[in-house]
């Protein structure tokens, strides 16, 4: 772009200083001021000199644009954030990397995510009238399948994606355009419990099915590519670029002592939120629960130890196997066989009515029509 003569004024402090929440929002402000709305400008005029043709190039964003963004310090855009589940999404993200030109070249060491920090609260209440209708022996892929059947709303998504990753001609773009959506608007309870059942190292058609509950077939690439091309590629897409950098906020340690960053439940919003994107991860066999990106490091060249790095930040990662272990443990607990005891160690905790609480009367699982409330900040 044609850089200006002279370099542009600071943003007045004291209209735009005012924090806001979405980039939505603060975007709509910096419109209304004359000076933030030219730098934004500017700003977004930047994308165009800053190229990342290859993965190996290491491209440097030009030091008039640095300039800009500095010149937006004090404006509320810079603070502003992004949520998952909004609408505009891709626009409130658009903005985001607008005005921190710094954070898109797709370095590895991105520690700024920019969605919002925030851990749901709500309770999932789930029917226990409703779990006569499954098989008692089958495996706990299956019974949170059919738990996602049973509700309408994971049922309808569940099928879109279904459908759209199926048959020998899929379409790799809607398929996994269909799994963002199942992800993104299916309750955490029931799609967290689909992808994170847990499954007896014995039992592989159990790990089967957790293996291929993102469509693997069609969600993912047939031949494994170079894991920095796949970076390169997911780092040119807003929506990609943001959860490689919400995973690597939330998921990676802090110290040599593996401290994570931030809690479990961050790090598996985090990981999940990856799928359905150019490096979408998966469980790497039917036996465990180690999982790792669909591409490999051969043929990185000198770029070998950066090319090991991202890979080893899914297949080699403490915080996300240990988030992922403590779920699965979560999980099999609920369908444990001694459940009059894990629901009242489980409710006990959660809910102090004894109304809720099971009698014990109750013989068996399959005769309770009571309701189960699982608040997900306890596991």
């Amino acid at each position: 772009p044609v850089l200006p003569s002279h370099p542009l004024p600071l943003v007045a402090a004291n209209l735009i200083s005012f924090p806001m929440r979405f980039c939505i929002q603060a975007r709509r402000k910096c419109q209304a001021d004359p000076t933030c709305n030219a730098t934004y400008h500017y700003l977004n005029s930047c994308a165009s000199s800053i190229s990342t043709s290859s993965p190996a190039e290491e491209p440097l964003v030009p030091e008039d644009c640095m300039e800009a963004a500095q010149q937006l310090r004090n404006s509320s855009l810079m603070s502003c954030t992004c949520h998952r589940r909004m609408k505009n999404q891709a626009t409130c993200l658009n903005i985001y990397w607008t005005i921190h030109p710094a954070r898109s070249l797709g370095d590895y060491e991105l520690d700024v995510s920019p969605y919002e920090d925030t851990v749901t609260r709500k309770p999932w209440k789930m029917n226990l009238s409703k779990l006569n209708m499954l098989i008692p022996d089958s495996d706990l892929c299956l019974k949170f399948a059919m738990l996602c059947t049973l509700n309408d709303k994971c049922d309808r998504l569940r099928k879109a994606y279904g459908e759209a990753c199926s048959g020998s001609r899929c379409q790799r773009h809607t398929c996994q355009r269909q799994l963002r959506a199942f992800f993104e608007k299916a309750s955490e309870p029931h799609s967290q419990g689909l992808l994170l059942c847990p499954c007896a190292p014995t039992d592989q058609g159990c790990g089967q099915r957790r293996r291929n509950t993102i469509a693997p077939s069609c969600a993912l690439p047939p031949e494994a590519p170079n894991c920095l091309e796949l970076r390169h590629v997911c780092v040119s897409d807003p929506l990609c670029r943001s959860r490689l950098a919400d995973f690597q906020t939330h998921c990676h340690s802090m110290d040599i002592l593996g401290t994570c960053a931030t809690e479990e439940s961050r790090c598996l919003r985090a990981y999940m939120g990856l799928i359905g994107t150019a490096l979408t991860p998966n469980f790497v066999s039917n036996i465990n629960a180690s999982v790792a990106l669909s591409c490999t490091c051969r043929g990185s060249g000198n770029l070998q130890e950066e090319c090991e790095r991202l890979e080893e930040s899914f297949s080699h990662n403490p915080c996300l196997m240990e988030a992922i272990s403590a779920k699965m443990r979560f999980h099999s607990q609920l369908f444990s066989q001694d459940w009059a005891a894990s629901t009242f160690s489980v409710m006990e905790r959660q809910n102090k009515n004894p109304a809720l609480r099971p009698q014990p009367w109750v013989p068996t699982l399959f005769s309770c029509t009571l309701t189960l409330i699982l608040l997900l900040s306890l596991w």
